[in-house]
């Protein structure tokens, strides 16, 4: 049962996370302090401390409250795996498309590499959980949900990655459909 937080620490989350994602706009995420993240987000550093050891744990939060919304929006329990699976790589294509400067300023970052570890491995524990839950509905998979939620991910890291590096990009709907095609004969 999902427990329900306290309204004053809602109101800090959407805070220090608005306020988190326009200075990623802005800057490179090692050089964001936690003192401007609390001074734009009107919160004390010492609440701040509270919720989070430092700002890689709040990255975490940041990486798993944007997967969340993702969740939620794809969570049909009525739709089949593999409209849940090419509704996750339209969302995040969708992301990426919308949010442009933050991911820009996020891959400019020195620390990139950690920073889409982070980012990997939620998206691993997510991708792994609704394979489980596919599974025990009775879904066959060509190998075990670990296995196909590491190729997913990575798979999904990569091609997000490259296409938004590109110049010339590919229509978004057309990477996601290709994108959903490859990826799904092996997951469904």
């Amino acid at each position: 049962m999902e427990r329900k937080q306290d309204l004053r620490v809602q109101k800090t989350y959407m805070a220090l996370t608005s306020t988190f994602l326009k200075l990623l706009e802005e800057k490179r995420f090692e050089d964001i302090t936690v003192n401007e993240l609390c001074s734009g987000a009107m919160v004390r550093r010492a609440t701040f401390y509270k919720h989070f050891a430092d700002k890689y744990e709040f990255f975490t939060f940041v990486v798993k409250e944007v997967q969340g919304e993702f969740l939620k929006k794809n969570k049909n329990e009525a739709m089949q795996p593999r409209q849940f699976y090419k509704n996750t790589i339209n969302s995040i294509l969708d992301f990426l498309d919308q949010n442009e400067l933050l991911v820009t300023s996020v891959m400019k970052s020195s620390m990139f590499p950690i920073l889409l570890d982070v980012i990997s491995e939620q998206t691993a524990i997510d991708v792994q959980e609704k394979l489980k839950e596919d599974q025990r509905a009775g879904v066959e998979l060509s190998a075990p949900p670990e296995v196909l939620a590491q190729l997913f991910t990575g798979a999904l890291m990569n091609i997000t990655k490259w296409w938004i590096q590109q110049k010339k990009r590919i229509p978004k709907e057309e990477i996601a459909a290709q994108t959903a095609e490859l990826l799904l004969r092996d997951l469904t």
